[in-house]
């Protein structure tokens, strides 16, 4: 047996495969296995095997089996080496340098990925603690964090400067070249690179093992920075107030979580993942002693996130502002919900403050009676819609506010295939919120997705041939329109071939004045002038718009028409709904709107797509 044989064995040998997949994934005892969900494919129903006698794991549904360098290579994409090296950090084995050819640089791409910004995360820590980090400090000790948080999430400062980060880096040996690709450097167009983070605290963005994988970047507020304008003497600051890093081979926001790595073991234990919505929040959260919160990355939870949690917990719960943003992004979560099997709870902070500005004002077992009393995701629309339509207690609001509610989750659930169990489970529980009798539901889903165009994407208080309660008219139209030029545009970033059989049916028209229709314009712009729709891409869209308003527009519409699939579905329904707006006449600028036209507008629509025999024309 060959020296490298001997030291895989003994790494092997020293580790227990169940500690090490129960550290990535929630098991429970089947007999003389463990079982749980297989994260190796969109995993339902538990379907991997781990056996401790055998050391072994294997997935009797997508095939994945192996022993525990199998499952960690796999998981996290790691050369053998990477693993090894991993695995015997976990039982605490010092390895011998093995042989390899003089001068050969043995890091793969990705490894070179993490060193970078392993070494980047130490170099802002070390610039915290210098002299230069004094307003940073000073900033974060304002925010109520102790010196142990702050090293615990291993916090740290860009100074100022272009090429701080940069020239540093290539004293220590990495290349200009691996900065970019890290996300932490941007090239110029005469090819030198300058810094993307500069004068922020910084955020360390790690996976589930605590390998960084990306940076978050907080601006010094001006008021501790003492930066001022040149010219005015006000105080200033450069940026965004949040910057996250590009994304990389080893870094997707849509799937990444900020503090997992820290709340992995808490949520195991309480089978309970807390989402919140920023940095500071799931630090503070974890200082007062809530140890299972994570936080998006200036995203909506996406199916993506479903699906990482779930391996570790049964329950999300969902901490939104009390604002519109945070009731959309509820509706959202309510799509989640039915897509994933995975139970999805909503709560509200009391007045109107974060969970960081909660946790250090009340503390850590008020925040937790806050967790403790979360609704689920359809009791929290239901209250939501219950009380926006039910002014009294008349009877035709009732039946308002039900149809909204039923319309929701029709829509939610077009094109989802949801396990018979768990349907039934989720109509009766439906059936308790509205108060009509199971059947009843199943017959009022079906009706409504057979009288609604596919994927059409009006908001639930529009009611076909029902005008919505007290002065909601023109909001909910307008919501509707712009619901509907937002996938439009986001539908065709994703598919860009789409575009060719539209013809005449698309044009500038359809959308609204404002940023809206410039981006549609930029879109047209890009895709007549393009010799092959299959070769446009998001990626180079984006970079023609710049870093302004228009490119971060384009991503978050690319990113929720996507949701769900069905794009052509989507984009003949909203294309349809802008046409009949437009036919309509209806003005979304004009100050208002009447109910007549808002009705008008519904009783045609219903006419045309539920004749009065009760059938749908072609």
């Amino acid at each position: 047996m060959s020296d490298s044989s001997v030291i895989f064995q003994t790494v092997r040998e020293a580790v227990r495969i169940e500690d090490i997949i129960g550290e990535h994934i929630a098991l429970k005892r089947a007999g003389k296995e463990l079982v749980g969900l297989c994260p190796f494919h969109d995993d339902r129903r538990p379907s991997m095997y781990v056996s401790p006698q055998k050391q072994i794991f294997s997935c009797f549904v997508c095939a994945s089996a192996g022993d525990v360098f199998r499952f960690v290579q796999n998981y996290h994409k790691m050369t053998p080496g990477e693993a090894l090296r991993y695995l015997a950090g976990k039982a605490g084995i010092t390895l011998p340098e093995l042989p390899s050819r003089k001068g050969a640089d043995t890091a793969t791409p990705r490894q070179r990925l993490y060193e970078v910004n392993e070494w980047a995360m130490e170099h802002f820590r070390q610039c915290l603690l210098s002299r230069s980090g004094t307003a940073a400090m000073a900033y974060l000790r304002s925010r109520g964090l102790t010196p142990e948080t702050i090293d615990n999430f291993r916090l740290g400062l860009a100074p100022e400067g272009w090429t701080h980060l940069t020239d540093a880096a290539t004293r220590k040996g990495h290349t200009r070249q691996e900065l970019v690709k890290a996300g932490l450097g941007k090239a110029r167009a005469d090819g030198s690179v300058f810094d993307v983070f500069r004068n922020r605290v910084m955020f360390p963005i790690c996976d589930v093992t605590g390998r960084v994988v990306a940076f978050g970047g907080r601006v010094i507020p001006a008021a501790v920075s003492g930066k001022t304008d040149a010219m005015t003497g006000v105080p200033t600051e450069e940026g965004p107030k949040y910057l996250n890093s590009a994304e990389t081979p080893i870094f997707m926001k849509r799937e990444a979580l900020y503090g997992l790595d820290a709340a992995r073991s808490e949520m195991l234990r309480t089978k309970t993942a807390v989402v919140v919505e920023g940095y500071m929040d799931v630090i503070a959260c974890h200082q007062a002693g809530v140890t299972n919160v994570v936080a998006t990355l200036g995203t909506s939870l996406t199916a993506e996130h479903a699906r990482l949690l779930r391996r570790f917990i049964e329950t999300v719960v969902l901490t939104f502002d009390n604002d519109e943003a945070g009731r959309r992004a509820a509706d959202r979560a309510l799509e989640v919900f039915i897509r994933e099997p995975i139970e999805v709870k909503i709560a509200g902070v009391p007045d109107s403050k974060d969970p960081c500005d909660y946790c250090m004002s009340h503390g850590g077992a008020a925040f937790k009676q806050v967790v403790d009393h979360a609704l689920e995701a359809l009791e929290f629309q239901w209250k939501i819609l219950s009380g926006a339509f039910r002014t009294t207690d008349s009877l035709v609001q009732k039946q308002q506010a039900a149809t909204a509610m039923l319309r929701m989750v029709a829509m939610a659930m077009h094109g989802t295939t949801m396990d018979v169990l768990r349907r039934g489970l989720f109509i009766n529980r439906l059936s308790e919120l509205i108060g009509i009798s199971a059947d009843d539901v199943v017959r009022s889903l079906s009706k409504i997705s057979a009288a609604t165009p596919q994927a059409s994407p009006a908001p639930v208080a529009v009611l076909e041939g029902q005008p919505a309660p007290g002065g909601l008219e023109r909001a909910a139209v307008r919501d509707a329109r712009m619901r509907a030029q937002q996938w439009v545009i986001g539908v065709l970033l994703t598919d860009f071939t789409l575009y060719a059989p539209l013809g005449d049916a698309l044009t500038l028209e359809l959308f609204s004045e404002g940023a809206v229709r410039k981006l549609a314009a930029e879109l047209m712009e890009y895709v007549e002038g393009a010799v092959d729709l299959g070769q446009c891409s998001l990626g180079e869209f984006v970079s023609m718009l710049g870093e302004g308003p228009l490119a971060a527009m384009a991503i978050e519409y690319q990113r929720e028409a996507a949701l769900g699939g069905n794009l052509q579905e989507k984009l003949t329904g909203s294309l349809a709904r802008l046409k009949e707006y437009g036919e309509a006449g209806l003005d979304m600028g004009a100050a208002a709107i009447s109910a007549e036209s808002f009705s008008d507008l519904l009783s045609e629509r219903r006419r045309r797509i539920l004749p009065h025999d009760g059938k749908k024309t072609d």
